[in-house]
């Protein structure tokens, strides 16, 4: 299973959560990549470029959904950037898509140190819309946040699975 979103929408909280509920594996993909890469994503943005990550995050993806085992992967925010992203995520697992109110997430986001979170809310603002139809292109569940706590997300996949 991944979980797809926007940064700040709850990824990696409710990807740990469900994969405890459903007692399989988790991978952070962010930290997947930076352990492969000895660096941590930011100063891996900074110094070799937003495609050498992307080129990281496609390997980690590959090999989070084609290892062997079950678990939940929480993609990075840009990860459905590429389609061959998109076409492990349709073909490779069950996606869930986690839906949040813009100005929530640009507040919510504003202190953390995220490569690409953008300067100013305009900038936050385009590449939010244009990441959201690929997040819905992959997405086999939508599942709107809209600030409601981490478990109360996961109780509503949890749910949708018939777990």
């Amino acid at each position: 299973m991944a979980i797809v979103g926007y940064m700040g929408c709850g990824k990696s909280t409710v990807g740990r959560l469900l994969a405890g509920r459903l007692g399989v594996g988790f991978v952070d993909l962010d930290e997947a990549v930076a352990r492969r890469a000895g660096s941590p994503v930011p100063r891996i943005f900074a110094e070799q470029g937003e495609e050498a990550f992307r080129r990281l995050e496609h390997g980690e993806l590959a090999s989070a959904l084609g290892g062997g085992g079950a678990r939940v992967v929480a993609c990075g925010g840009g990860a459905v950037l590429r389609e061959d992203n998109r076409r492990l995520l349709r073909e490779g697992a069950l996606t869930v898509f986690l839906r949040e109110d813009l100005r929530r997430l640009y507040a919510r986001t504003r202190a953390a140190d995220r490569p690409l979170r953008g300067a100013s809310f305009e900038e936050f603002r385009r590449r939010y819309e244009l990441r959201q139809p690929l997040y819905r292109e992959v997405a086999d569940l939508t599942v709107e946040v809209d600030g409601r706590e981490a478990e109360e997300v996961v109780e509503e996949i949890v749910r949708w699975l018939g777990a």
